[in-house]
């Protein structure tokens, strides 16, 4: 990579990653998943991190998957390493993530691009982005991605984007229902990426982690009339007796404002190394 083709940028409890490679639409090569995974692993782990931005230079969020090698650097290519575990291990840690993420689609996303967005828990759409999944058209099959857009989008909706192929408008996914928010402009992206941002930073981090895994638990168990319920308690019951329950409760009760800082996922550790 001739230049850094991701971006890492922390501005108080918020990283931002920014997919940097502009003139081939964001597309991914395999060093580029790489540093992704790299990056995003780091944000995880940072205690002071409570909120990651996933977002692209340009006009494009992302393209999905560069599958054409370059003539001055082979290594660019997903080609040059393994695509399968690269990829499914992009997809895994950024929708297993512990804290809450937000896209800030700028533009189209397309194949593995759509993938991306549908790993993060908010969807904020530029008006002129659209999704697509146009692998067929080049005799592919979406499988790496299905695995975070067909539990969401179900078999009917899944079956006819990945077989058509089709352009969804922003719009159009707003009313479908799988993304967030669809904005005026560029402007308003920023603001209301920043709005919901703000109303994160609101929220305990180790409870935000918590609900994660429970609506993770709950769906993966599909209402499991026996399992469900008992899972459910012992996350009542792990709750209520935190130390964050506590400080968010006296807080409530006091009428003052809580004070997250101290409790974000690994506070416990850093404390410790001080």
């Amino acid at each position: 990579m001739s230049e850094k083709e991701v971006l890492y940028a922390q501005q108080g409890a918020v990283a931002t990653i920014t997919l940097n490679r502009p003139k081939r639409g964001n597309a991914l090569s395999g060093p580029m998943v790489n540093l992704f995974v790299d990056i995003l692993n780091q944000a995880i782990h940072d205690p002071t991190i409570r909120v990651i931005v996933v977002t692209g230079n340009g006009k494009y969020f992302c393209t999905g998957m560069d599958l054409t090698p370059q003539d001055n650097d082979t290594n660019d290519s997903l080609s040059a390493a393994d695509p399968v575990a690269q990829t499914q291990s992009m997809f895994t840690t950024l929708s297993r993530c512990p804290k809450p993420t937000v896209a800030r689609m700028n533009g189209p996303a397309l194949g593995g691009g759509v993938g991306i967005v549908f790993a993060c828990n908010f969807r904020i759409v530029h008006p002129s982005a659209y999704f697509s999944m146009p692998e067929v058209h080049r005799g592919l099959i979406p499988a790496l991605i299905s695995e975070v857009i067909v539990p969401q989008l179900g078999a009917f909706r899944s079956k006819q984007y990945m077989l058509s192929g089709e352009r969804v408008s922003a719009q159009e996914a707003y009313r479908v229902g799988f993304v967030t928010a669809v904005v005026e402009d560029h402007d308003s992206l920023d603001k209301k990426v920043q709005e919901y941002v703000d109303l994160l930073l609101q929220s305990g981090p180790n409870a935000m982690r918590d609900v994660k895994q429970l609506v993770d638990a709950v769906d993966s168990r599909g209402g499991d009339t026996q399992v469900v319920p008992v899972y459910v308690r012992e996350a009542f019951g792990k709750m209520i007796t935190s130390e964050e329950a506590a400080h968010g409760i006296g807080a409530f009760a006091s009428r003052e404002k809580p004070n997250w800082d101290e409790f974000g996922l690994g506070a416990e550790k850093l404390k410790s190394k001080l």
